[in-house]
């Protein structure tokens, strides 16, 4: 409990020393009189005060355990004045919060009856994500003549997730993806034994496994079975978590436009049967592979609690887990910053025939665009107002 500066207060001090003053100039029994109602009324309504703290009891409900950015969520804000004192000039004003992000709701102006029960139940729209555990109720009011104000702040604890938003693309450009879960390579060791390509004459070096007996047998020469050559299309996100980059990002506008696009890509890839692989570094390192849409659900639990905190850059990250990627490989990183160091981890992995997709998520950043897209790699530039589905959709 906090007791606030009091205000008025000082004027009915000055009535005070007033009145002692003429009591000691006149011995006047009516300013004796003036005195016992002032003191009698600054005392009464210090008692309701004080009393009013202790008696004042207060509830916080969240209605949902999940939600999106976005959705509506019910907030209950149960108030119990147990005192025989009215509670005056209330206002109230409460917030759910985390470690990182905290969400206020409007806040509410009434007065309590003795004995009376208020609730209020308001729904709000859910602007930020991540793992909120703690909700708090913040209470200041004063008594009926505003002498005195007090200010309680009451924490209760919380279950509530909020998942980032996701946008439901209709196309995001990938390699081949005219055949989005397995594409036709060239020279790879890999062969799909049920889909049969073609019957030819055996060429030295061919296996002997793939002779076509039965038409061998029937020409007199040997043949041989040529299969398709396939591989999984799987798509590697590398979402930037340096916190440096974020420097700037106040109101963590950049960040959130970073995890939302990041979700809808691997979405989109899993929705069209390419596996997937999210890494980034914030606090620790993470990774989370997907084969299927089942398993996108713990993509967006390990986004809901993403911060941008990390101590290593996204250039950094690549160098360290590229290494384990094959030649060729198609990898898309979200970024909101270009440095020179990632463009040279870029031509480093370009040697290496890889296909890359970037995301710019910034407010002003333009340089080393064009010579990105000199070196093939495909770039979005994206402002935290844009329309996410629109940029994405839209191959640059």
């Amino acid at each position: 409990m906090k007791l606030l500066k009091p205000t008025p207060i000082k004027g009915y001090g000055l009535l005070v020393i007033i009145t002692l003053t003429l009591i000691a100039l006149t011995g006047s029994y009516f300013f004796y009189f003036i005195l016992v109602i002032l003191v009698i009324t600054i005392s009464l309504m210090y008692l309701i005060v004080s009393r009013n703290s202790k008696k004042l009891l207060q509830y916080l409900a969240v209605g949902d355990d999940e939600a999106t950015v976005g959705d509506m969520v019910k907030v209950d804000v149960k108030s119990n004045n147990t005192s025989i004192f009215p509670v005056a000039h209330a206002k109230i004003e409460c917030m759910i919060f985390n470690n990182h992000n905290k969400m206020v709701f409007p806040s509410e102006n009434m007065f309590f009856n003795p004995y009376q029960i208020i609730n209020i139940r308001e729904k709000f729209e859910i602007r930020t994500r991540g793992l909120f555990t703690t909700g708090q109720i913040h209470t200041e009011y004063s008594d009926p003549l505003r002498i005195f104000k007090k200010s309680r702040l009451i924490e209760k604890p919380i279950q509530l997730v909020v998942y980032p938003k996701v946008v439901d693309l209709g196309y995001f450009f990938m390699p081949n993806t005219g055949y989005m879960g397995t594409k036709t390579v060239v020279n790879s060791g890999r062969e799909d034994f049920s889909s049969l390509k073609k019957v030819r004459k055996y060429a030295p070096g061919d296996s002997f496994k793939k002779i076509h007996w039965k038409l061998s047998s029937k020409r007199g020469e040997i043949f041989v079975k040529e299969y398709e050559s396939t591989s999984s299309t799987k798509l590697t996100l590398f979402l930037d978590a340096f916190e440096n980059h974020y420097s700037n990002d106040v109101d963590r506008l950049i960040e959130d436009k970073v995890v939302e696009a990041g979700a809808s890509v691997i979405r989109y890839a899993l929705k069209n049967n390419a596996e997937t692989s999210m890494v980034f570094h914030d606090d620790r390192m993470v990774q989370v592979e997907s084969r299927d849409l089942s398993t996108y659900p713990n993509v967006l639990k390990e986004l809901v609690t993403f911060v941008a905190k990390g101590g290593m850059s996204l250039s950094e990250l690549l160098n360290q887990e590229t290494k384990r990627l094959e030649q060729g490989s198609f990898v898309v990183l979200v970024t909101p910053k270009i440095t020179e160091a990632l463009i040279n981890t870029i031509l480093g992995l370009k040697r290496r025939s890889f296909e890359i997709s970037l995301i710019l998520v910034s407010k002003n950043g333009k340089e080393s665009q064009e010579m990105l897209r000199g070196m093939g790699v495909h770039i979005y530039v994206i402002h935290p107002d844009d329309d996410l589905k629109e940029k994405l959709e839209a191959y640059q």
